[in-house]
């Protein structure tokens, strides 16, 4: 997991519309959300995957988000 790349939100509702705004880059359709996983990396923080599948092509995408702001580390 490459934290360096997750996208700072603020909430869930954030990262739903992030998910919305963005676009399948084979082919621009949307995407439908496939599923939501709470993972931690070895500091204690914590993160959101959301893994995304294009509703016209198929493929599959994963966006990872830092909810460190509402979700904060065991280590605080």
């Amino acid at each position: 997991m490459d934290c360096s790349k997750a996208v700072p939100v603020s909430g869930v509702a954030e990262e739903y519309a992030y998910v919305t705004a963005q676009r399948c880059p084979a082919c621009g359709g949307r995407w439908a959300v496939c599923r939501r996983v709470l993972l931690e990396d070895a500091q204690g923080r914590h993160y959101d995957q959301i893994d995304v599948a294009c509703r016209r092509c198929a493929a599959t995408q994963a966006f990872l988000f830092d909810i460190q702001s509402f979700f904060p580390s065991a280590q605080g």
